[in-house]
């Protein structure tokens, strides 16, 4: 059975406190890279659906004093988010504080702060990890890459390499060309544009070169480096450590652009109180989020050769 927290003396109750601030002070999920390459929304629910909307077709020219036409609105694919809980928790002995063990513990709830980050940010690096092979929550039955994801209207559409292949100046170009022709439901070109490069920490030196080299990194012939002239080739290279295979490499529109999504069912937050039994403190970390994606337009992806 546990006291009340209001029953503990101040000294305790300050430094559990403190406590609380130190682990905050570890949780980074905020404004990391999570924000730059998924969607990010809050919710109070327990589990969000979204469903996408098939687009129309093109205008009509309309004569004068005829009526005008009408399309049909057909529904696209559904998807439902639900919410996982993650909690980790702590104890510490009584005589640990009273025998001025403050730092020690101290580290512990660093520790515990550390450890909600890296859950945060490898379980949205699953979303890309497995977009290759894995259909499970898939709202078309396909990868979240693939060569053949179904249109509403018929027909189908890629966001994935026909062959795959490393990150380099032919495979991105190749990239950038397929993007250029990615289609709506309707048929009708998207036109959204690549604003991310990302890649695994290991890749992002050719990245950088790639983006930034005054001429072609792989043409002995020096000549001009078209990522870096051309607007609609100049990507902002994201390094994200969290992303395990070193050779896949992703083309992502800003988040507005896309639907790959995160929503934050509760943030992280603390709780702590005192065990009587065992004259321990007790101290837990916890948070609730929901991750995935709707549609694969605004994503393009390689895994590499």
């Amino acid at each position: 059975m546990a006291t009340l927290r209001t029953t503990l003396p101040d000294l305790y109750l300050s430094f559990l406190a403190n406590l609380e601030d130190v682990l905050f002070d570890e949780i980074a999920i905020e404004d990391g890279v999570v924000s730059r390459i998924f969607k990010m929304r809050e919710t109070k629910l327990p589990f969000v659906r979204t469903t996408t909307v098939a687009s129309f077709g093109t205008v009509p020219t309309k004569a004068e004093g005829a009526d005008v036409a009408y399309d049909e609105l057909a529904q696209g694919y559904d998807k439902t988010y639900t919410a996982d809980t993650y909690e980790l928790a702590f104890r510490t002995s009584k005589e640990a504080l009273d025998d001025e063990q403050e730092e020690v513990v101290s580290d512990a709830a660093r520790a515990l702060g550390a450890s909600m980050t890296y859950t945060y940010n490898t379980d949205h690096a699953l979303v890309y990890i497995n977009g290759f092979s894995s259909t499970t929550g898939s709202p078309d039955g396909q990868e979240l890459f693939a060569t053949n994801h179904t249109l509403v209207g018929g027909g189908t559409e890629q966001n994935e390499l026909t062959t795959s292949a490393d990150l380099s100046v032919s495979s991105l170009r190749d990239a950038m060309n397929d993007i250029a022709d990615t289609t709506d439901n309707a048929g009708k070109l998207v036109h959204w544009r690549p604003k991310y490069l990302l890649v695994p920490y290991e890749l992002s030196w050719l990245a950088t070169e790639l983006m930034g080299s005054p001429g072609n990194p792989e043409n002995a012939n020096n000549s001009n480096n078209a990522f870096k002239e051309r607007a609609d080739g100049r990507l902002e290279v994201i390094a994200w450590p969290y992303l395990t295979d070193a050779d896949a490499w992703f083309v992502l529109a800003e988040p507005s652009k896309h639907n790959v999504r995160s929503y934050m069912r509760e943030k992280p937050n603390t709780m702590h109180d005192w065990d009587f039994q065992s004259s321990s403190f007790l101290i837990k970390v916890r948070s609730r989020w929901i991750r995935g994606w709707s549609d694969f337009r605004g994503v393009y992806g390689s895994p590499g050769a």
